[in-house]
């Protein structure tokens, strides 16, 4: 059984008029498993292939936890905790620009960080520094600021964060999240778009099988496509095969 919300909160690759939030298993998943760390108030790692939705997923916990302050930080390669401690300081929305002392910055993130138990959400983990790594590490061991730090990492770069003997001893949940299974995609895909809604069973199980693989990005794109044909041919119903002939192109000419 999946929920739906109306008006998706959270933002739809490709920003897909009429898409709608589908809470599927995997987000029901890691849902609980973020419920845990939070009343640990510890470290979690969520993990998955390229496409499955770690960032959607993130959106999507957040909305449903409304009283949750949530920090979510997208960090360029190999940032410095300078740039950590500075996206922080405007996360938080603290006036002024961050002080250039690293000491007073961290005393002004400290204070701030004390008063209200906070989700410390970064994505792209795998792209982390080192030294960024430690500073989340201090974070994380010092005992004023109240963070529950949330790591998202592609599941093909996982390896560069389990190099890191700090996570290692700290992560108490590494989580990884599946694509949809073929029985899903049979309840999901009509929830997720109504361009889906009359579609036969086998022509969705023909399309996952063919293409999408239980990826969301990629039903994403397809949904894409789809929408195209209607418009360029309101009266003519597609065919599956020659939306798949489509991606298929587009995907060679990108690769």
């Amino acid at each position: 059984m999946t929920s739906t919300q109306p008006t998706a909160p959270a933002p739809h690759y490709l920003s897909l008029p009429d898409a709608r939030t589908v809470t599927t298993q995997a987000v029901r998943a890691a849902a609980h498993a973020l419920d845990k760390v939070l009343r640990e108030q510890s470290m979690m790692c969520l993990t998955a292939d390229p496409g499955v939705g770690k960032t959607f997923t993130l959106h999507t916990l957040c909305e449903q936890r409304p009283t949750l302050p949530a920090l979510r930080l997208l960090q360029r390669p190999q940032a410095r905790p300078d740039d950590l401690r500075h996206s922080l300081h405007h996360a938080l929305n603290l006036p002024g620009d961050p002080p250039q002392d690293a000491g007073i910055c961290d005393d002004y993130l400290r204070h701030a960080l004390a008063h209200t138990p906070r989700l410390l959400a970064v994505d792209e983990a795998h792209q982390l520094s080192t030294s960024c790594i430690e500073y989340l590490r201090y974070l994380h061991d010092d005992p004023t600021p109240q963070v529950t730090i949330l790591l998202l990492a592609s599941r093909p770069r996982l390896k560069a964060l389990r190099s890191q003997p700090t996570l290692l001893s700290r992560v108490t949940t590494w989580h990884h999240m599946e694509p949809l299974d073929p029985d899903e995609v049979l309840t999901v895909l009509p929830a997720f778009h109504p361009l889906w809604h009359n579609t036969p069973n086998r022509t969705l199980t023909h399309l996952d099988e063919m293409w999408a693989h239980g990826n969301l990005r990629r039903w994403a794109a397809l949904t894409h496509q789809l929408q195209a044909h209607r418009r360029r041919h309101p009266d003519h119903p597609p065919d599956p095969d020659a939306l798949l002939r489509r991606l298929h192109h587009r995907l060679a000419l990108t690769t």
